[in-house]
């Protein structure tokens, strides 16, 4: 499974010190498990956890909720869209989130983890 950015949505954002964790109550992830060309789109809550953030002191809680237009991560000279599911990524991190709502948030860290919340993942939420 690979988490993706786009159109995922983020309930939660707590900052404490230099750690930021954002909750998604529904992470669009793509499931290559199938066999087919073609990934299948399921969604699951997950948390993104940056350490050691060095730009928390100008982003605000309110600016990192809501729904995601786009985002990646820059690791190891690479532009990263799509990240598997456990992820832990060590050394520094740039990540740029672009929310639905027009707020884009740039943060750069020293390791960045993602971790789903539950084991299953479904193919649609309803409200």
């Amino acid at each position: 499974m690979y988490f993706e950015f786009a159109d995922s949505e983020v309930a939660q954002c707590n900052w404490q010190a230099d750690r930021l964790q954002l909750r998604f109550s529904a992470a669009r992830l793509l499931d290559t498990q199938g066999g087919t060309k073609e990934a299948e789109v399921l969604w699951a809550p997950l948390v993104l956890t940056a350490e050691q953030v060095d730009t928390a002191p100008h982003v605000e809680s309110a600016a990192c909720m809501g729904r995601l237009r786009q985002g990646f991560v820059l690791h190891a000279s690479q532009r990263i869209q799509k990240l598997p599911v456990p992820c832990e990524l060590q050394g520094i991190v740039t990540m740029e989130l672009e929310f639905a709502q027009g707020a884009v948030v740039h943060i750069r860290c020293n390791g960045l983890h993602i971790h789903p919340l539950q084991s299953m993942a479904v193919g649609a939420f309803q409200c």
